[in-house]
């Protein structure tokens, strides 16, 4: 499919223009400063239309969406980031599949690629708006049939108006992620991520604010309010406990790699190394299957099932629409492995919950793990493709890319089941010990952090002389 049709359209969208000099690093700082404050800012202005009693069951079972997509559910940041990534993996999956025709190394082709997928973000921004505030009922706009009882209605202006301004809350971000792109450190998309993360870590943490029951909302408070009443219960601070755990180990695995040597083939004593990261397939298979799953509660709204207060007066279809929902979401196993509720652990129901949930997530991390490396240009073959136009080869080997697909066949194919188990058990692993900000938001802030962090140490080195690079032993 060629996509040229959509160029005349593309002219009429803003854009952020690139800047047209040098942007020193402290101006790149203001930036993304600015940029992540306004995120936190769009995170608390609701929009119109949105009622207070309805925001607890708009948030209920979208927890892990929230963190994923960077969204507040019930703000104008509702869809959050949900409808940039999903427009940039629609069209990175297309492109990788030879669906669409288009040549990304022309400048042309790369400036056709972000039109594109600037529209189709606007398209989603307004289904997905729609779809939230049609299936959370955010909004009060119930209303009397004819019968005699209340219904939700649709279309209505209040409605559409609420639509809009979410929409517009997604619209607003992709461009501050473009502003950040160009005139900051990173990745807007991965900042604002990471911020949400941040954020609901440390106020689960801390959050001095007593909830309706009369306890703190943070779990450290609390823990300090039990012990100053002569109750030193450490568990308590289980989930505190956990979520450091999981950044350790998320942090060992994302420093971990296997590196193959690579040496150019007219030069002797001059060469590099190809880097294989144990998570190479990143954090993308858990985000596609969590996706994939929290959307199973949407789906099975369909068919009038809410899997979380489920009605006694179900149909067999709806108790089977039920019944597999229920045991394919994670539910009430939240937690699960924390002391005090290994009790539940005796309850068979519970365990072939477990058991199912944990055999569908990992499977699912697998498929998505394969079929993103073989879409995005991260198998054997194009890897050594790219080593090949690059001019290098193996040490010891002809240069061939046959043969260096030959090596990395030994190694791609098992890293990228492997490292799909691995980022797959960690995530669930974290849900399952109660961990705060969720395994796979976890997992995200890690990789964030580690990637910005390398991104911060290009960007000062580039505003450092010459000579002190090279002294340094950096220069290029």
């Amino acid at each position: 499919m060629n996509l040229e049709f959509l160029r005349p359209f593309i002219k009429y969208l803003p854009e952020v223009k690139l800047p047209g000099r040098h942007v020193a690093f402290k101006e790149k700082l203001f930036w993304t400063s600015l940029a992540l404050v306004l995120f936190f800012i769009m995170g608390v202005i609701y929009p119109y239309g949105v009622t207070v009693e309805k925001l607890e069951e708009s948030i209920r079972g979208f927890s892990q969406l929230q963190l994923i997509f960077a969204s507040s559910m019930g703000s104008i940041t509702s869809a959050g980031i949900g409808p940039i990534v999903t427009a940039s993996i629609i069209l990175q999956l297309l492109v990788g599949a030879k669906m669409i025709d288009i040549d990304l190394k022309k400048p042309e082709g790369k400036a056709l690629f972000q039109g594109t997928q600037k529209i189709l973000t606007i398209v989603i921004a307004f289904f997905e708006a729609w779809a939230l505030v049609n299936f959370t009922h955010m909004v009060d706009i119930s209303s009397t049939n004819p019968a005699g009882t209340l219904e939700y209605t649709r279309n209505t202006p209040l409605f559409l108006f609420t639509v809009l301004q979410i929409a517009l809350g997604s619209i607003l971000l992709m461009y501050l992620d473009e502003v950040v792109s160009k005139w900051g450190i990173g990745s807007g998309i991965s900042l604002f991520i990471a911020g949400g993360v941040s954020q609901t870590i440390i106020t689960a943490s801390i959050n001095p604010l007593k909830e309706a029951s009369g306890r703190f909302a943070g779990v450290i408070p609390n823990f300090l309010e039990q012990m100053m009443l002569g109750n030193f219960d450490i568990m308590l601070l289980a989930s505190i406990f956990t979520t450091i755990l999981v950044f350790l180990i998320v942090s060992f695995g994302e420093s971990m790699r296997l590196e193959i040597p690579l040496s150019y083939g007219g030069i002797r004593g001059v060469g590099g190394r190809y880097p294989l990261r144990f998570f190479y397939v990143s954090n993308i298979p858990v985000i596609l299957t969590v996706a994939l799953l929290s959307n199973v509660q949407l789906w099975a709204g369909f068919f009038g099932v809410d899997i979380n207060n489920p009605a006694t007066d179900m149909s067999m279809m709806q108790n089977i629409v039920y019944q597999i929902a229920s045991k394919i979401t994670m539910g009430e196993l939240h937690g699960i492995l924390i002391p005090s509720q290994w009790n539940m652990l005796l309850d068979s129901r519970i365990i072939l919950h477990l058991i199912i949930y944990l055999i569908v997530f990992i499977a699912f991390c697998m498929l998505f793990g394969k079929f993103w490396v073989s879409t995005t240009g991260l198998d054997s073959e194009s890897i050594s493709k790219q080593i090949q136009e690059g001019g290098m080869q193996i040490p010891g080997f002809r240069r061939d890319y046959r043969i260096i697909k030959t090596v990395l066949d030994r190694y791609i194919p098992q890293i990228t089941i492997m490292s799909s188990i691995a980022v797959g058990f960690v995530a669930v692993g974290a849900d399952l010990m109660g961990a705060i900000g969720s395994g796979t938001g976890i997992l995200l802030t890690v990789g964030i952090l580690y990637r910005l962090y390398e991104d911060i140490q290009k960007e000062q080195m580039a505003g450092v002389s010459p000579w002190i690079r090279k002294m340094m032993g950096r220069e290029e």
